[in-house]
């Protein structure tokens, strides 16, 4: 006994007709006929007999009705609960978890109220990992992935930036990659993190090799060297907004616009199916 058998069975005691129950659902007549024959089989007794007029409700039909009154409503309640309750497993970088992410899905919440997530930090390897195991539904990544089993969608890339203390002595303007000389650098993550190699393949097509005096696992603690004039590095310009607005560090695009950070959604094939899961991947796209 479905759903759509107990409505249509509702929608003919309505009617008191098989054709303008149809019309209401808007079925064809035959396949009305069939899923009240079907019911019928299920409950073992006809449930409505045919008048000059109609139809009319058996014994057994007039039984039938508070019965499939509550268990559509209790049905429909429960569909209803399920969809607005929607939650998600989720990770990201470090960074995106940091400087994006409570944004996003602080303002989908507020639109739905209901909507819960599981978020966690992982590095690219983990992200991709947690995807193909179930373990996450959507992963934000800092790099592209080719998966047979994996779908992307690009969200806007994000400019890389010279970033520097307002007292260093390229504040003002950047000399050019020829006076970078030894200039010691603040770098964000190892060399197998897609990020970094990004940019020491950047600079190394310019000729420089940077003189790393140190290697961290965050921007922000990246930021605060840099704010003390220890050194220089290069990070993404969403990542500093406030900073360059509050005037405690400066950037510079030293690529001309060329040198960026890509940021895209992954997530498994048949998520593309998942109508409660696709309207939260088209509104970050909108919101990013």
């Amino acid at each position: 006994m479905d759903l759509e058998s107990l409505e249509v069975f509702l929608n003919i005691a309505r009617f008191g007709s098989i054709n303008r129950a149809a019309n209401a659902l808007f079925l064809a007549q035959s396949t009305v006929t069939h899923r009240l024959k079907q019911l019928e089989r299920y409950v073992g007794a006809p449930l409505f007999v045919r008048t000059a007029a109609g139809v009319t409700l058996t014994d057994e039909g007039r039984r039938l009705m508070p019965v499939a009154t509550s268990v559509v409503e209790h049905l429909r309640s429960f569909l209803r609960e399920k969809e607005s309750r929607q939650s998600l497993s989720i990770v990201a970088g470090k960074a995106f978890a940091s400087y994006e992410l409570p944004r996003l899905i602080g303002e989908y919440r507020k639109a739905h109220p209901h909507f819960t997530c599981y978020v966690r930090s992982t590095l690219f390897e983990e992200s991709i990992t947690s995807l193909l195991t179930g373990t996450a539904d959507l992963a934000f990544l800092g790099s592209e992935v080719y998966h047979p089993q994996l779908h992307q969608e690009f969200l806007p890339d994000d400019r890389i930036l010279l970033v520097i203390s307002p007292e260093h002595g390229w504040a003002n303007e950047f000399p050019g990659m020829a006076h970078w000389g030894r200039q010691e650098v603040i770098a964000f993550g190892n060399h197998t993190a897609p990020f970094r190699q990004r940019v020491d393949r950047f600079l190394a097509q310019n000729g420089v090799y940077p003189n790393v005096i140190m290697e961290l696992d965050s921007f922000s603690a990246v930021k605060k060297m840099v704010q003390q004039n220890l050194g220089v590095t290069m990070l993404p310009e969403r990542t500093i907004q406030e900073e360059l607005q509050n005037g405690s560090l400066v950037g510079h695009d030293i690529a001309g616009g060329e040198l960026t950070r890509p940021t895209l959604i992954a997530y498994l094939h048949h998520k593309k199916e998942d109508e409660p899961f696709q309207r939260f991947v088209q509104w970050v796209k909108t919101m990013y």
